[in-house]
């Protein structure tokens, strides 16, 4: 039930110490779980970032997040993970701006030894934002409108790691398209370089909407609405993230990422598509 939403720093939930602040174009899953190793010595890990993003299409809109995110390590294997968003969007149809969805989760370690480890995480994205703000299509809304379940699972062995995740899409939400989305399927693997201070951390993310988005039909006359499937709404996309995060001192990290699609999805319904994006932030680690 989720298009896919979120990525230089892809996760504030993200391979490293980087909680959960970045985008990988889809509608959330690409920023739960996966911490657990990075963050595990901390007590508290603040996030603040800013990305930047461009659809690519025709309207070109243009977007900029400012994004607070934080770990809570509540028990030696088990952390709460939030971020939110405040996104501007801006476009030849106009500018919209104002606060996002809440995406709050909940990671739990089950195996770490040997050089290996395993975690999962349940997570929920709740539409905090507005979704119809001007009557402006899903692409100009800092909302994606529904509430959502999210659940991952990642494995590292070593330097190198891989992840699944799912996407259950909430209900239909009150854009001028009526827009209900299908769920998604995240797989990601990953490798991690370690440099003294710099972790480089790229990613693979693949993305799969199960089933076709569904709108309201406008060319109806009908006396009640009637909804249509959205063709081709269900496209793959393939994306190359790269995080990099530089430990300052033992309280303080700066992120960066930069996220590129090998294959994107042309049908832009939901408002997800990027062409490219990037973020850049601080974290804050307390002991």
């Amino acid at each position: 039930m989720k298009n896919i939403i979120f990525s230089l720093l892809i996760l504030i939930f993200s391979g490293n110490s980087v909680l959960l602040i970045a985008q990988c174009s889809d509608a959330g899953v690409c920023s739960v779980g996966h911490i657990m190793d990075s963050n595990k010595d901390n007590i508290l890990n603040i996030n603040l970032g800013y990305k930047f993003g461009s659809s690519g299409k025709e309207d070109d809109v243009k977007y900029h997040s400012f994004l607070l995110g934080a770990v809570y390590n509540v028990l030696e294997k088990t952390a709460f993970q939030m971020s939110i968003p405040y996104n501007i969007q801006s476009g030849s149809l106009g500018d919209v701006n104002g606060v996002g969805d809440l995406l709050i989760s909940v990671t739990q370690n089950f195996i770490s030894q040997n050089n290996s480890s395993l975690d999962a995480s349940i997570g929920a994205k709740f539409a905090t934002g507005e979704d119809n703000a001007d009557n402006l299509p899903m692409a100009y809304q800092s909302s994606l409108g529904s509430n959502d379940i999210l659940f991952t699972i990642n494995y590292n062995y070593k330097n190198i790691g891989f992840g699944v995740g799912y996407q259950l899409a909430g209900e239909r939400n009150d854009n001028i398209t009526k827009l209900k989305r299908g769920d998604d399927l995240l797989l990601r693997a990953s490798y991690n370089f370690l440099l003294d201070r710099l972790n480089i951390t790229p990613q693979i993310l693949f993305i799969k909407r199960l089933s076709e988005s569904n709108i309201v039909n406008s060319a109806s006359m009908a006396p009640m609405e009637t909804y249509i499937d959205v063709e081709n709404s269900d496209q793959a996309q393939l994306n190359l993230l790269t995080v990099i995060q530089y430990q300052i001192d033992n309280n303080y990290s700066l992120f960066a990422d930069f996220a590129i699609p090998f294959i994107k999805r042309e049908v832009n319904v939901d408002g997800l598509t990027r062409s490219f994006s990037a973020s850049l932030g601080v974290q804050l680690n307390i002991n």
